[in-house]
């Protein structure tokens, strides 16, 4: 099936990438509670919630790949996912399987049988009610520490066995629900699955003024796209996400202008402006001191300028140089105006020509402008 393909992946890698940023609390659980709520408080009073943060079984290969700090901010960050198309459903099971604290669901729009050839959420039974009908009782069993919740056409969650809740509830002006004012606060990331364009230009405003993370995705057939917005001043703590460089020193001198070098085997593989600090290097411990880094400067494959290096001592030998990480901080568009400047901000992947996406991101545009129901 296609559209269960690369860019669902692509959609649900994002989202954990914007959920890793921050975690905060969930909003608060209505008084009627469902039954994967009714479940998740049983195991907190039991002690199942609260005596390991983290199930290191269940989320063992996550925490290889992501790390404990992440996998702890996963825990305890909230979801909306807007549009349980076939791409939102394969979102949605992501998701849940990540761990995310609470993950909220809207899609009021009717099943149809052409939704059966997309979304796993839906059986043929369901065809005439609401996408997001049965979603709770589909999602909930994939990860009994996430609690799932769907919100109806007022954006309240449902009641329990309210399957028919198809209707789509408008607010004074026109708007979705989620355009008034305080109803998407508390939300740590907002995940917009095949929304228009329009809508989702005013979905980025609301969500920037909560405070939330927005990711957008859309698939048709074999082509996608994906949308990130995480406000401006975000920090990414490792701009890569590759592991920091290392080499064995074959020497290091000391001078105003003092150069590091390495052995042939090992290529530095650093550029101007990384951070490096030392370790075990012999006669110049002053330079191995805790928390001393340099800005380098590269000047060769194997040499790099560390500037002042007096009073280090004189190398004798040993010793390598480690690269450190440095946080980076983004400013990220609203999707209005990254729209306009899409152009600028498209990133190429496998060497695809750049008139190729800007090509697919007209397509998508043109799609989006239809009328519903075209």
């Amino acid at each position: 099936r296609p559209r269960r393909s690369f860019i669902m992946m692509v959609a649900s890698m994002m989202a954990v990438l914007a959920l890793s940023a921050a975690g905060l609390s969930p909003p608060r659980l209505p008084a009627r509670t469902s039954r994967s709520e009714r479940r998740f408080a049983l195991r907190r009073l039991r002690g199942g919630a609260t005596a390991d943060p983290i199930d290191e079984k269940l989320y063992s290969r996550q925490l290889y790949v992501m790390g404990r700090a992440a996998q702890l901010s996963l825990g305890s960050a909230s979801v909306l996912l807007l549009g349980l198309t076939g791409l939102g459903a394969e979102v949605s099971k992501n998701l849940a399987l990540a761990g995310v604290a609470q993950l909220d669901v809207h899609d009021a729009e009717e099943a149809s049988l052409a939704d059966l050839s997309s979304s796993w959420l839906l059986k043929p039974e369901d065809v005439g009610t609401a996408r997001h009908a049965q979603a709770v009782d589909r999602l909930a069993p994939l990860n009994e520490h996430v609690r799932v919740r769907a919100l109806g056409g007022d954006g309240r969650p449902l009641a329990e066995g309210d399957g028919q809740a198809a209707c789509r509830l408008a607010g004074a002006d026109g708007g979705e629900w989620w355009e008034r004012e305080g109803a998407i606060d508390g939300y740590t990331v907002v995940v917009a699955c095949d929304m228009p364009h329009a809508p989702l230009a005013r979905l980025s405003a609301a969500a920037r003024a909560s405070g939330a993370k927005l990711v957008a995705c859309w698939s048709a057939g074999l082509a996608g796209g994906v949308f990130v917005d995480c406000g401006e001043a975000f920090v990414v703590s490792d701009p890569t996400g590759e592991p920091p460089r290392q080499a064995l020193l074959e020497h290091v001198s000391c001078g105003e202008e003092g150069v590091a070098t390495t052995v042939q085997e090992q290529p530095h593989g650093l550029q101007d402006g990384d951070v490096v600090r030392f370790e075990g290097v012999r006669g110049m411990e002053a330079l191995c001191a805790e928390g001393r880094t340099f800005a380098v400067r590269a000047t060769g494959r194997h040499t790099i300028s560390l500037g002042e290096t007096r009073g280090c001592g004189e190398f004798v030998g040993g010793g390598r140089l480690v690269q450190v990480k440095q946080p980076v901080s983004l400013d990220f568009k609203p999707f209005e105006a990254a729209s306009e400047e899409v152009g600028q901000l498209l990133h190429e992947v496998g060497g695809r020509r750049a008139s190729r996406s800007l090509t697919l991101h007209a397509a998508f545009a043109g799609l989006h402008a239809l009328p519903a129901g075209c």
